[in-house]
């Protein structure tokens, strides 16, 4: 199945008018559970024409973390796919949900996602990308929600298309991730086409990106391994000729895995660093790899980097710590916690979670994660 940018936008029209139909608006929370397919697409620019917020929820969830997720995000609505509805029936009962749709068919109480739609649909124009709840790791080990800002400037929703760029954007990252969405609505600001794969197998891949001439793929150090596994010979390495930029990111990589990357795609592989917190702190291109290669690059520009102790005091550089980061999402996101000077300060600092020190030329080395600190002085100490 495929979109264009007007079909996409009309679709939109059509759901955004079924979820007004049922009373659902301006900073109600709309939860999707489904892996990466266009339906997606189609409730995100329709939560942005009725400034609706978009909840993501993990596919692979067991029905009672559903359960939890939707009481903690405060849902007002649940559209669910890849997953027989029946399943989450008892997870849900007393949820003071509005609507439950299933993109894959009627039952158990969910109507049919796409019978939701109407013949026809006034247009709607959103003046924002949909605010994205996602979840990010507490200190006790439980996740919480996160808000992102709203952006302005939805594609297909305020002005004319843009001029499609010569590109395709391959997004493999699961969708409930904070950076998948981030992903897709950047190459549409581009201009770029996206594919969306549901499941990842490396054969599948290179089939999507030598037909579909992918020239943009970010995706996880597990994907990567995948490919790996799979073997690169001289045909496979072929099929992904269109490729000129592969980013390694969402996740810590061991070293193993960065150094095959580096080695089989020499020229166009970039690693990204970020956090949930904070969106995207880092950016390591092919160029700079050189001498650095265990380096997962330097601050973008306007981020501000910072590592400190245990007890939130700024170390030297050089030291190993705790990584704070300062974004303009980490200054202006909904943070749970935010009041709480081990998660963010005064200044618009996050505690990423993540251990690492920064050189003198600003490179950022991650070690692991924040509370091993322990562990690794131990490690250097002896």
């Amino acid at each position: 199945m495929s979109l264009t940018y007007r079909t996409w936008n009309e679709y939109a029209d059509m759901l955004a008018d079924a979820l007004a139909g049922r009373g659902l608006g301006r900073d109600d929370i709309i939860a999707v559970r489904c892996r990466n397919r266009i339906e997606w697409a189609v409730i995100a620019l329709a939560c942005a024409k009725i400034d609706a917020r978009l909840l993501t929820l993990d596919a692979d969830l067991t029905p009672p973390a559903v359960r939890d997720r939707l009481i903690a995000g405060r849902a007002s609505a649940l559209i669910v796919g890849d997953v027989a509805p029946i399943r989450l029936v008892e997870a849900l009962e007393g949820l003071p949900l509005r609507l439950k749709a299933s993109m894959d068919g009627a039952a158990g109480g969910f109507y049919s996602f796409w019978d939701l739609f109407p013949p026809v649909a006034p247009p709607r124009f959103g003046a924002a990308q949909p605010v994205v709840m996602g979840w990010t790791a507490r200190a006790e080990n439980r996740t919480a929600p996160l808000g992102l800002p709203r952006r302005r400037a939805a594609p297909a929703s305020l002005s004319r298309p843009p001029v499609p760029e010569i590109g395709v954007s391959l997004i493999t990252l699961p969708l409930h991730r904070m950076c998948a969405p981030v992903q897709f609505w950047t190459a549409l600001i581009a201009g770029r086409a996206i594919a969306l794969m549901r499941e990842f197998s490396p054969a599948a891949a290179l089939d999507v990106i030598e037909r579909r001439r992918v020239t943009h793929w970010t995706a996880l150090p597990e994907t990567f391994a995948g490919l790996q596994g799979f073997g690169m010979d001289a045909e496979r390495r072929y099929a992904m000729r269109s490729i000129r930029e592969l980013v390694l990111g969402g996740a810590a990589a061991p070293d193993s895995l960065r150094h095959w990357l580096a080695d089989t795609f020499p020229t166009i592989l970039c690693e990204a660093y970020g956090s949930p917190e904070t969106g995207l702190i880092a950016w390591m291109a092919p160029q700079q790899r050189a001498g650095r290669p265990d380096s997962c690059g330097r601050a973008l520009r306007g981020v501000s980097v910072e590592v400190r102790d245990l007890d939130g005091c700024r170390l030297p550089k050089g030291s190993t710590g705790q990584i704070w980061a300062r974004t303009q999402r980490s200054i202006e996101c909904e943070l749970p916690g935010s009041g709480d000077p081990g998660r963010r300060d005064a200044d618009g600092f996050v505690a990423t979670g993540d251990a690492g020190r920064i050189d003198e030329d600003g490179y950022i080395y991650l070690s692991g994660r924040a509370n091993m600190l322990g562990e690794l002085d131990l490690r250097r100490a002896g």
